[in-house]
């Protein structure tokens, strides 16, 4: 037997060393990460507002350091009629001043302007200045009680009646007329919309001098300056006044609560409207005689389906009214009524 004495011989080659990846990956990462950041950076606005919530705007107009229609979704019919009635007022407070500046009241394209299409503020300014031209002596008195608004979509339509007195150079005549008007106001609080709808002339005096020497007398040869108070000086018995020339306004005997009462109690919801669920604010026009009692009543806006119909015969059964007051006596007056017709739930 024999024995193999030989030994295997160690392996001493190096085995095979694999590089650590690690660090080239974080810095591939962080490379990542920071060309990431200078996009979001170069094509966001902002990049705080990724991570805050999202805010819903609120819907308010200034005047001044009024706040107006503030958040006119969330109020009640009340509190929206009474915001609308003083940006209104506010607006025609203005006016009469003389100040007219477009950006604080007008969108910055005005989509209708006395019926004028797609006006920036320069060209309000124009149609305004080129209105008033032939409007001497304006005074307008707008009806609040006529005031009515609806909302559409981000819009609130407001319409009203006004009782509008001036002279017209182009006729050379005095004129009084009720006009209705509708406002269309932004969310962001501007009018984007002012349109007359309906225009109905109750009186026109053409005067015979010339339009730059309208006077009480206007001689000739002594002229005075232009007289501004729309009243005629000595009216006869048959002269109609508008509500904004008398010193006291014509009323319904006891006041807004006992009309309101008065047509609760008479009126009778026609079957029609009830069939056709119509319903609305009828316009009735009409004249205060000096002794109280109402004449020449005319619907100016009706609804129709025997509303109109049904308002005027109503009216036609009311008591005497207080009359209107010029100068101390009774007069004839013109006086619009809003008469609402409105389905229960």
């Amino acid at each position: 037997m024999s024995i193999n004495l030989e030994q295997e011989e160690p392996n001493l080659s190096e085995p095979d060393i694999k590089p650590d990846r690690s660090v080239l990956n974080f810095a591939i990462a962080m490379g990542a990460i920071v060309l990431l950041l200078i996009l979001i950076s170069i094509y966001a606005e902002d990049i705080r507002s990724y991570f805050k919530p999202e805010q819903t705007p609120e819907t308010i107009v200034q005047h001044g350091t009024e706040q107006l229609l503030e958040q006119s979704q969330e109020m009640d019919a009340q509190e929206v009629k009474a915001s609308l009635t003083k940006f209104i007022e506010a607006f025609y407070v203005d006016q009469r001043k003389g100040y007219f500046d477009p950006p604080s009241y007008f969108a910055p394209l005005t989509q209708t302007y006395f019926n004028y299409h797609n006006l920036t503020y320069q060209g309000l300014k124009k149609v305004n200045a080129a209105r008033l031209a032939d409007l001497k002596n304006l005074e307008l008195i707008w009806q609040v009680p006529t005031l009515s608004f609806e909302h559409k979509n981000d819009t609130l339509v407001a319409t009203y009646w006004t009782q509008q007195s001036y002279f017209k150079p182009s006729k050379n005549a005095q004129e009084t007329a009720q006009i209705l008007l509708e406002m269309r106001i932004t969310k962001e609080g501007k009018i984007c919309s002012l349109k007359e709808l309906e225009i109905r002339l109750i009186s026109s005096q053409i005067l015979n001098n010339e339009p730059e020497l309208v006077t009480d007398e206007a001689p000739v040869s002594q002229p005075e300056p232009p007289n501004t108070d729309v009243r005629i000086k000595e009216p006869n018995e048959n002269s109609i006044y508008s509500s904004g020339t008398l010193d006291i306004a014509p009323s319904f005997p006891g006041g807004e609560k006992k009309l309101a009462r008065f047509l609760g109690q008479s009126i009778n919801y026609p079957s029609q409207a009830l069939e056709k669920r119509v319903q609305g604010r009828v316009f009735i026009s009409f004249i205060v005689e000096p002794s109280g009692e109402l004449s020449n009543l005319k619907v100016v806006r009706g609804i129709g389906a025997g509303c109109d119909e049904e308002a005027l015969r109503v009216l036609r059964k009311s008591p005497r009214w207080s009359p209107g007051i010029a100068e101390g006596k009774p007069v004839r007056s013109t006086y619009i009524l809003p008469i609402l017709f409105q389905l229960a739930d």
